[in-house]
């Protein structure tokens, strides 16, 4: 028996309508009369299974901006040239504060790129892999602990 291939915006509506579910079930647990009331007030449909693409792009939004679902992740979408997963943004925090920790102005500070490309062998922060992150976050961690020293020697 032969199978269809699966679109890609078969996954992407699963993932828009378990965003909209999410959002639900902390608003009505399982309430479902309550959910479709809401959804039908918000949307003007009683199933979110109804709603076209533009519709539920639109939605979804706003149950961020009410803070119902998180926002999306910045910088962590899509893979690096080399198909490796972006820098999480626990990872981009924490390099932005050891950044300011050595004195520098976050992520777009010169002295950083010269490091990144010192240790992760990429032009910009933001080419970076997760695992490059890591190494940038580790060089950084080690360099801010000597200075704390009482050397200023780079690792």
């Amino acid at each position: 028996m032969h199978m269809p291939a699966k679109k890609p915006t078969d996954d992407r509506r699963r993932s828009d309508l378990a965003m909209i579910h999410i959002a639900a079930k902390r608003l009505f647990d399982d309430d479902r009369a309550a959910y479709e009331d809401w959804l039908e007030s918000r949307t003007g449909r009683r199933s979110a299974g109804d709603l076209n693409p533009d519709e539920r792009i639109r939605f979804i939004k706003q149950l961020r901006r009410d803070g119902l679902i998180p926002e999306r992740a910045r910088g962590g979408i899509g893979a690096t040239v080399g198909s490796a997963e972006r820098p999480t943004p626990a990872q981009w925090a924490k390099i932005g504060g050891l950044s300011r920790s050595m004195g520098w102005n976050g992520l777009e500070d010169q002295k950083l790129r010269s490091f990144v490309l010192r240790t992760a062998k990429v032009d910009s922060p933001r080419f970076m892999s997760r695992e490059q992150a890591s190494k940038v976050i580790l060089g950084l961690e080690e360099w801010v602990r000597q200075r704390s020293e009482g050397g200023d020697a780079m690792p």
